[in-house]
């Protein structure tokens, strides 16, 4: 019996969201697509930021570490208390092999604080990086940063995640999940960037895309 791709997963998740978490979700993409939000994110064609980050097991990594080897797929996520950011986190670690094996270095990224990272990582036994992408700064450079909907403010500060504690901050910004295939020369290659986050690339074709990335 063959496990599910991460594709299926997803939809498995989108139906199984109740309220008031569906509407509020529903309401937030809405507004992402109205705003054309994904107009400011980066594009193939455009050069990946230079960063360096501290990664859940206490090193900098640099965008430069990252590209010295090969090409490098990068992947914005929103924290451990997402389950589709779960999902996906799982399904490239499944995948981080094949990944490996065309050539190119897998990073996760979160502005999660507080050890959360490391806790994602150990717990699971991921062998890719996590790296600790404080304030969302990168993620500001890659132009997929938002601020959420005063409706889910409301909501999350009652009955859901408590986003200061989580980000180490009051500005309640997530970035818009984002998975960035980057070439050698520090060019993009690819890029995933969706306004609903309950859709992700699937390893499957990040591994096919890799093909055609030096």
């Amino acid at each position: 019996m063959t496990s599910k791709s991460l594709t299926e997963t997803l939809a498995d998740l989108r139906a199984k969201i109740g309220e008031p978490f569906k509407s509020l979700s529903d309401g937030v993409v809405r507004r992402l697509i109205d705003a054309q939000s994904t107009e400011h994110a980066l594009k193939p064609g455009d050069k990946c930021p230079v960063f360096a980050m501290p990664s859940a097991d206490g090193a900098i990594v640099t965008s430069a570490d990252l590209l010295a080897k090969g090409p490098l797929v990068l992947s914005f996520y929103r924290g451990k208390w997402c389950p589709f950011c779960s999902a996906e986190l799982e399904a490239l670690h499944q995948a981080s092999g094949e990944i490996r094996a065309a050539g190119a270095a897998l990073a996760a990224v979160t502005a999660e604080v507080g050890g959360r990272a490391v806790e994602v990582k150990r717990e699971r036994g991921f062998t890719f990086d996590i790296l600790c992408d404080v304030d969302n700064g990168v993620a500001l450079e890659f132009g997929i940063v938002f601020r959420v909907t005063p409706a889910m403010v409301e909501t999350f500060s009652q009955r859901g995640p408590k986003f200061p504690e989580i980000y180490g901050n009051q500005s309640w910004f997530l970035p818009i999940p984002a998975t960035y295939i980057v070439a050698r020369d520090g060019t993009i290659a690819e890029a995933f960037v969706n306004p609903d986050f309950r859709y992700r690339l699937d390893p499957a074709d990040i591994v096919r895309a890799l093909r055609g990335v030096a």
